[in-house]
């Protein structure tokens, strides 16, 4: 699993790092990825990844 954040579409609404607080963190204007988790499958960042209002969280597994 690759997470990436497009941070020009990003609004830092810090919605992401509430549900996946292991995988993203607001730094300024725009969330980062701080740890791209192991394996395919993470509920909690696919979670995140859905619930981005402006959906600039892309998932590849």
């Amino acid at each position: 699993m690759t997470i990436t954040v497009d941070t020009s579409r990003c609004i830092g609404c810090g919605m992401c790092a509430y549900a996946a607080p292991h995988a993203f963190r607001v730094e300024g204007a725009h969330s980062v990825v701080i740890c791209q988790p192991a394996g395919s499958r993470d509920p909690k960042v696919s979670n995140a990844a859905n619930g981005c209002p402006v959906n600039a969280i892309s998932i590849k597994r």
